[in-house]
Formats: C-alpha cells, structure tokens, sequence
C-alpha cells in the first residue's frame, strides 16, 4: 500500500519545477532577444561612423586646405608686398616638381591593364568585336635566290662613314643637358634635335623602292604575260608568278577580300609615308580571257582561282634572309631614345670587359678628351653605323605597324611571349633583309587597316608597347605624317586607288572603308602625340 499524501506531494513538486524551469527559458530567451537587438545596433552605428570619416572628413580636409593655400598666399604677400605691384595677377609661389624620366611600358603594364587602362594611358578608339585571332603562327612569304639592283651594303657605309671631326656627346642624364648650348645635330652626327635620325645614319640607309619603282611595276604588268604559276611564296594559296620575259612575281589570292584590301591599302599608306622597305604591289583581276592570264589558264585551274577574284601581285626580292629583333626592342624593358644611341655609337652597350678595354684604348691613344676636358668621338664605326641603319629602319617599321595594327609581325612575337620566353630572339615574323643592301622587306601587311583593327580590343596594348618605348624617329616620316593629319588621309589613300586600278578592278574591290579612315586618323594623332612626348623629354634646349 502507498500513502496518499506521498503520491500528492511528489506531483506538486513536479509542478513546481516544471513552471520554474519555463520562467528560466523566458528569462534566456528574452536576453538572447536583447543580444541579438544590440549587435543589429552595434553594426548600424559602426556603418554611420564610417560612413561619416569617409564623406565628412575629406570634405573637411579640402576645405582646410584650401584655406592653408589662402593663408600662405597672404603670408607670401605680408612678406613682400611687391608682389602685388608687379604681378597684375597675384598667385601664390609655384613649386616645380622635379624632373623625372618617363615610366616606358613593360610587358607587365600589359598584364596589369586587364581590369582596365591605367589613367592617362592611350585607349583605342575601336572596340568592335573581340575574336580569337586565326594563322598568327602562319609561315611568311619567302623570296629568295634572284638579283635585286640596289647598292651594296658596304659601299653606302663606307660612304656614311666619312664626315668632318665630331666631339663624343654628352652624358646619359637629362638633367644635366641644362646650361647648354643647343645644337641642331649632335656631334657624331647620329641624332638631329634630340629625337631625328641625323645625317650620317640618313645617308647610309639603303635605297629601297621608290614611287617610281611602284609606278613602274604597275605599268609592266598592263603589258605583261604570265607564262606560267608556280607553288610558292608563303602561304598555299600563293602562286610564284614566271611571265614571258623572265620576271618573277608573288601573287597573293584570298577567299576574303579584306585581306587583299589590306595588303593594298597599307601599300598605298607606306607610299604616302615614303616608306621605301615596301615592295611594289598591283592589284589585278583573274580573268583567264584577259592578255595577263591568257597562256596560263590550266595553272589557274590547277590552283582553284575562281574567276572574277582580285589578286595582289608584289615584285620577286632576291637575296632574303630572316631578320631578328634588335638588342634595344629584343628585352620589354628596354628602349630606344637619344641616350641608347650614344652608347650604340660609343660602343658603350657592349659587355663590361669590352667597355673597359674601349676606355683604355682611349686613354693610352690620348684621344679621350680634348683640350677642355670634354670627351671627343669621331664619325661611328662602320659596324656601329650598321646597327643604327637597322634601327632606323625599324623606327619606321614601329610607325608603320602601330598605324596599320599589324598582328602579323612583331605583335605576333609579343603575343606569345607569355609562353614562350625565348621568343623575342627569334626571326620576326613576315620581316627580311636584304643581304646586299641591309635593307628591311615589310612582307605580308594583310591584316593592317581592316582585319587588324577588329581586333584591336584584344591586342592594342601589343601594338603601343614598341611604340611607347620609341623616342627616335626619322624626320621624313614624322613631316609625311604631319601632312596626313592636317590633310584627308582617307581621301588621299581613295585617291590613289582610283588612279593606279581599272574599272574592273574597282568593281569587286571595294575602297578603305569609313570606319577604317577614322580609326587610322586616330592612331596617327596617337604617334604624333609620342613623337610630341618625345620632343618634350629629350629634346635639346
């Protein structure tokens, strides 16, 4: 048996703890409530302070500076009350920044730049459509093993070389050309106003193809038989043309016609810019009924042109072998100005033992300073003199390029430098010299004017490094892009498609389309602009 009572007392004590531990969950659920209440306050106020330092406190300090600016104009101006009278406009005293040489880009600027331009740097005008870029590895057009009549290498340095006496140009340092008497040319003759190719470098450049040369092939092949087509020049659509007399000539046959549009229309801007390192070039149409390709009708079919579809016929250029990238452009972070030709010219580039068997050899011949103390270098060496030929040349190849957005020859270099370290001491693509003359053949300019500026989104930060790191250019380039600016650069280039092609030519090709002229205006402001910047720093004062 069990006593009642027991039984009762046990239940109201259960009760009792049963409603003393639901006034203990209240209790813990209304201090987490509160925890909670605090932190979404704590966050508010932390949010309202920032927001207060980052919008209050900068327009405090403006206004406080703006106020120490006014102050220490007047503190200025109690201490000398001259100014006033002599100044119609009081201002306060401006500091100079000091003198500071230009950043040249590096290829890791290009790398940096892929969330967006840094300010003050270049921008394209066009960003049409982004594309991935189709035969950047395509082989070029060789032509090799026949005679091309211009002067010998030798003779034109030989000739270069010889000049008057000169004394060795000055330090390497800007800031020390201040005081000086200027001079239009420096003393070996190399530099002319501190950003031109001078003299001696300008009669040692070789010949090349003149406008005479381009007029002349262009009436030869009006009168001319194609004998025969061969497998050849470059790519496996190209014919190596034989006409009846023995000529040689690459014709360039495309599916697209902007790719013919572009090889012609960037041979007609290097004749405006006095290029001479273009071959000249004719536009013609396959018409196996007309006299230029009458005797040669199997060999068209043999080849799979279709009729009606323009060609691009360019002169055979003997005696072709590869050219590399010079020294200067061959590292990214290297440049060329005034001061990298002066030590081309004093062979001051060379390695260190050379550099200090050089002083020496100056030293002991007694020739290393002239009677005031200054250093004194005579006319360059002949192979120093070579070197500057070839930078000259390539001053006018990064001009032109940059002008064209050329994919097809040092941007290709650039391009895959990111996975292939060595690469910028390999052949140029689609570039050659001539081993007679050291002239450099642009070959191959295609993708300039049409296809290149496509895709000038995806690559112009390859097309300006070269150019950003340029400051020496030729004084003829500069003056014929000077006259394409004041002067409608799309009209001049129509013009000289509708003189140098038929009526039949201009049917199936079209001219430079607007779009493309705008773009080209923009991009000789942006060379003009560096030629400009150039003349700023390194100019002589």
């Amino acid at each position: 048996m069990f006593d009642v009572r027991t039984v009762e007392a046990g239940a109201c004590c259960d009760q009792e703890r049963d409603s003393g531990e639901g006034a203990m969950s209240m209790t813990a659920r209304r201090r987490r409530a509160f925890q909670r209440q605090a932190c979404l306050l704590s966050v508010l106020a932390a949010f309202s302070l920032g927001l207060a330092l980052g919008v209050f406190v900068p327009l405090i300090g403006i206004s406080q500076a703006k106020g120490a600016v006014g102050s220490g104009a007047a503190v200025a101006v109690a201490m000398d009350p001259h100014i006033l009278e002599d100044s119609p406009h009081p201002v306060p005293a401006l500091q100079h920044p000091a003198h500071q040489m230009p950043h040249f880009p590096t290829i890791d600027d290009i790398r940096s730049e892929d969330a967006g331009p840094r300010a003050g740097r270049y921008a394209s005008v066009s960003f049409i459509a982004e594309e991935k870029l189709a035969d950047l590895g395509r082989d070029g057009e060789s032509r090799v093993d026949l005679p091309a009549i211009l002067p010998s290498r030798s003779a034109t340095l030989e000739k270069a070389a010889a000049g008057p006496e000169r004394r060795e140009s000055r330090s390497s340092r800007p800031d020390q050309d201040v005081g000086r008497v200027p001079a239009t040319e420096d003393a070996a003759g190399v530099i002319r106003e501190g950003i031109y190719w001078g003299s001696s470098v300008e009669r040692a450049l070789p010949a090349g193809f003149d406008r005479h040369q381009s007029e002349s092939w262009a009436r030869y092949l009006r009168e001319a038989e194609v004998e025969r087509l061969e497998i050849g020049c470059g790519r496996m659509q190209n014919r190596l043309l034989v006409f009846r007399d023995g000529t040689r000539a690459c014709a360039r046959y495309r599916q697209n016609t902007d790719q013919i549009q572009g090889e012609l229309f960037s041979f007609y801007l290097g004749q405006l810019l006095n290029l001479t390192n273009l071959a000249p070039s004719a536009a013609a149409i396959i018409d196996p009924e007309a006299r230029l390709w009458a005797a040669a009708t199997e060999e068209l079919a043999g080849a799979q042109w279709k009729p009606t579809k323009p060609v691009v016929i360019t002169q055979w250029i003997g005696r072709l072998e590869p050219a590399g990238i010079p020294v200067p452009f061959r590292p990214l972070e290297r440049h060329l100005n005034r001061y990298d030709v002066r030590n081309i010219t004093e062979g001051l580039d060379r390695p260190r033992d050379g550099v200090r068997r050089l002083l020496l050899d100056r030293l002991a011949s007694g020739s290393g300073r002239d009677s005031s103390g200054s250093s004194v270098t005579g006319p360059p060496s002949a192979e120093a003199l070579e070197r500057l030929v070839e930078l000259a040349q390539w001053s006018d190849l990064i001009v032109f390029d940059y002008l064209i957005a050329n994919l097809d020859r040092v941007v290709n270099n650039l391009y895959n430098f990111q996975w292939n370290a060595d690469i910028m001491a390999a052949p140029a693509h689609n570039l050659a010299r001539q081993t007679d003359s050291a002239l450099l053949v642009f070959l191959d300019n295609e993708s300039g004017l049409l296809h290149g500026y496509r895709l000038l989104k995806k690559y112009e930060a390859y097309h300006g490094l070269l150019l950003d790191n340029l400051c020496v250019f030729r004084r003829s380039t500069v003056r014929a892009l000077e006259a394409l600016r004041d002067a409608s650069v799309g009209q001049r280039l129509n013009a000289l498609f509708e003189r140098t092609t038929t009526a039949q030519i201009r049917d199936v090709l079209p001219p430079l389309p607007e779009k493309s002229v705008k773009i080209l205006v923009d991009r000789i402001d942006r060379v003009l602009g560096q030629v400009q910047k150039c003349r700023e720093t390194f100019a002589e004062r």
